[in-house]
């Protein structure tokens, strides 16, 4: 799948909406770090690799859902597939003897799918809270995190708290219940490329662009290089795959009519209680709220373990 990113609040969509991104390889190349996801340790490391001890215990010590009967999962910031995608200047060690790194302010997909799995096969754990608090990320990043919510084969119910738009949305439409603010900002169905082309600039500083690709799409949404017809005409073609996809899977998701959802996808995004109203949540709330839905429908109290 491309890379754009699906827009998201009446706060400037170009400022806050990183959202259901699709990036063409070409794009990645030329943006580098421009998109990214939340939480950044679990699993990742950046020490050298050790040689393997057939002696050495490398199973984890302890179970990290131990005492607790719900998994918390932090969807906070912009969804990204893999660390790799983060800026570098983004990432900070926790200076331990594994080099371990976090990234906040990114949700990291990978990561919080694999989170999602093994509490789909430990026993303690009966449901989960999906904590959402991001203005989206790339298209794949949030279509395999909001598939992992479904496939959970346990009750889910997320919570939007300032932000949930785009694939931050997307995610939290995934769960069996979606719980958020009066104020909340929710919804923004939609996908962009935008981008800054700095040809105009270049060329008023002398600055030449010379194109060596081996194909016609190979440069394309190189910031240095004008935008073709033919280039813009295959850009609109997988904007609307993008769109039409994402209209799709929340209508599916929401169980509401897929015009319905059209009609809601003009990238604009919707307050808390406009977005009740439109059947995009189903009760305004937080976490009490949600923990309490939970409780009510595993039949005890609720006990969360934060990822």
């Amino acid at each position: 799948m491309a890379t754009p990113r699906v827009s998201g609040t009446r706060v400037s969509a170009s400022r806050l909406s990183v959202s259901h991104i699709a990036i063409v390889a070409c794009a990645a190349a030329a943006f580098g770090g421009l998109i990214g996801g939340t939480f950044g340790s679990f699993y990742s490391s950046s020490a050298a690799p050790q040689p393997f001890d057939e002696g050495e215990d490398y199973s984890y010590a302890e179970n990290p859902f131990e005492g607790c009967n719900v998994l918390g999962l932090q969807v906070h910031g912009t969804i990204l597939g893999t660390l790799s995608q983060v800026p570098v200047t983004d990432l900070i060690s926790v200076g331990d003897e594994y080099g371990t790194l976090r990234a906040p302010n990114y949700a990291i997909s990978n990561q919080l799918v694999g989170m999602l799995d093994w509490a789909s096969e430990d026993e303690n754990i009966k449901a989960v809270i999906v904590d959402v608090d991001s203005p989206g990320g790339t298209a794949a990043a949030g279509d395999e995190l909001a598939q992992a919510v479904r496939r959970l084969g346990k009750p889910s119910a997320a919570v939007i708290h300032d932000l949930g738009v785009s694939s931050g949305y997307l995610v939290a439409a995934a769960a069996n219940r979606v719980f958020a603010g009066l104020s909340s900002t929710v919804g923004s169905i939609g996908a962009t490329y935008s981008y800054l082309n700095y040809a105009g600039k270049n060329a008023d500083e002398g600055i030449a662009y010379e194109e060596l690709s081996s194909a016609p799409f190979k440069d394309m949404l190189n910031p240095d290089k004008p935008l073709t017809d033919e280039e813009r005409t295959l850009i609109e073609r997988d904007l609307k795959f993008l769109h039409d996809d994402f209209v799709g899977t929340v209508a599916l998701y929401r169980e509401l009519p897929r015009e319905h959802i059209e009609r809601l996808a003009d990238g604009s995004a919707l307050l808390g209680s406009q977005a009740l109203n439109e059947g995009l949540i189903d009760e305004i709330g937080n976490l009490t709220e949600a923990s309490l839905y939970l409780s009510q429908v595993i039949g005890e109290p609720v006990s969360i373990c934060w990822e």
